[in-house]
């Protein structure tokens, strides 16, 4: 079950904004992934999203907007800054950033 409010996907990039955050991967087979480095938002076109690490040695992260089937925004109960905003990918994996996100805007 999804958790959070579901935003668009320019949403999720208007929250996250160009804050580094956490990244935790997760597969539709269950293996988790916790990236070492911290990404934020790159770039949003019409293809794909792009993250980029804090690292500079480290890759840029591509997500194409066709493998997002939508996002997600929450805040966990005792966290008064801390947010997740979660990419649900039509693959069954799940995309989690955590960090200190500005709540999602709506046009």
């Amino acid at each position: 079950m999804p958790e959070g409010v579901e935003i668009t996907i320019e949403a999720a990039v208007r929250s996250l904004g160009t804050t580094y955050a956490n990244l935790i991967r997760r597969g539709a087979d269950g293996s988790l992934s916790l990236s070492a480095d911290r990404w934020r938002i790159a770039a949003l076109d019409v293809r794909a999203i792009r993250f980029t690490a804090q690292a500079e040695e480290a890759d840029d992260l591509i997500l194409d907007r066709e493998d997002v089937l939508f996002a997600t925004w929450d805040r966990l109960p005792k966290q008064h800054v801390r947010s997740q905003v979660r990419f649900y990918l039509r693959s069954g994996d799940l995309w989690t950033l955590s960090g200190a996100f500005e709540e999602p805007t709506f046009p």
